[in-house]
């Protein structure tokens, strides 16, 4: 009897390369997995080491505070990790910046407008600060109130001798509050920096200088705005037009035509032309 051997089938060759190609996407996602969790794992313990612990403070663009001041005011600490730092802030503002860091910085510095706080490789912090520039007092009840043209206080009572800060009375803000803008019309705070500029104006045509003898200007009543000029003087503006005519004008009354001795009104609210009206015996 012939024995015949019955030959096994053999695998087709798109199967076998199929199986090859599997295998070999399971071992590269494998050691893609492998070599990522090392990095990691490596990256972490090498971010929270000492050597990124913050030792210094930077700060450009204050003129009011320093870096010990503004380190203080947002909250960080030398020998804290950078990275530790960046990860515990709550609020995202930009790749390494300190969200929670310039948020605490604008509540607790009054002059400061803008400020990015940036973690610098491998110890530093950044503050890039943008400043308020002072350039209204607002004369509340005895008080002077410094503030921007925004209408943000800057300071209460401050210290402060400068011709070109000019004095606004206006409407009560009712409450006053640092880095907070003073709930005043804006029309006012607008109007009173329309006559400061067109006072500054003049003067710069003028040998006779109109703003060393302001004392204030009175915006609360906006259909008649007052200039005091040397305490002795009340300029009726009337409302906020014909500015550098009504000025103009002014300032050469009050330099050429009203004695030194004298006081009284300077009336332009009335008609066309000015009235000058004498205290009795003014």
């Amino acid at each position: 009897m012939k024995l015949h051997r019955i030959k096994k089938e053999q695998e087709p060759a798109y199967v076998k390369n199929k199986r090859k190609r599997r295998i070999k996407r399971i071992l590269r996602a494998v050691r893609f997995i492998l070599v990522t969790a090392l990095f990691v794992t490596t990256a972490v313990y090498v971010a929270l080491s000492p050597l990124f612990n913050i030792k210094q403070f930077k700060v450009n663009g204050s003129s009011h505070y320093d870096a010990a001041a503004l380190a203080a005011a947002s909250g960080i600490k030398t020998g804290r990790n950078g990275f530790r730092l960046l990860f515990a802030s709550k609020t995202r503002t930009g790749l390494f910046r300190v969200g929670d860091a310039e948020k605490a910085v604008l509540e607790n510095c009054s002059y400061i407008k803008n400020v990015k706080v940036r973690y610098i490789i491998p110890s530093t912090i950044s503050f890039e600060v943008l400043e308020r520039e002072p350039a209204a007092l607002i004369d509340i009840m005895d008080t002077a109130l410094l503030i921007d043209r925004e209408g943000f206080l800057l300071e209460i009572d401050p210290a402060i001798d400068d011709n070109d800060i000019p004095v606004i009375r206006t409407s009560n803000p009712g409450s006053a509050e640092l880095g907070k803008k003073l709930d005043i019309p804006e029309e006012m705070l607008l109007s009173a920096f329309k006559v400061f500029d067109t006072i500054k104006e003049v003067d710069s045509k003028n040998t006779d200088k109109l703003l060393p003898e302001v004392d204030y200007i009175d915006v609360s009543d906006m259909s008649n705005i007052v200039i005091s000029l040397q305490s002795r003087i009340k300029v009726k503006l009337g409302k906020a037009d014909d500015l550098h005519y009504k000025i103009n004008a002014a300032s050469s009354i009050f330099i050429k035509n009203i004695k030194k001795t004298e006081r009284g009104t300077l009336d332009f609210s009335a008609g066309n032309n000015p009235v000058f009206t004498p205290e009795v015996g003014g």
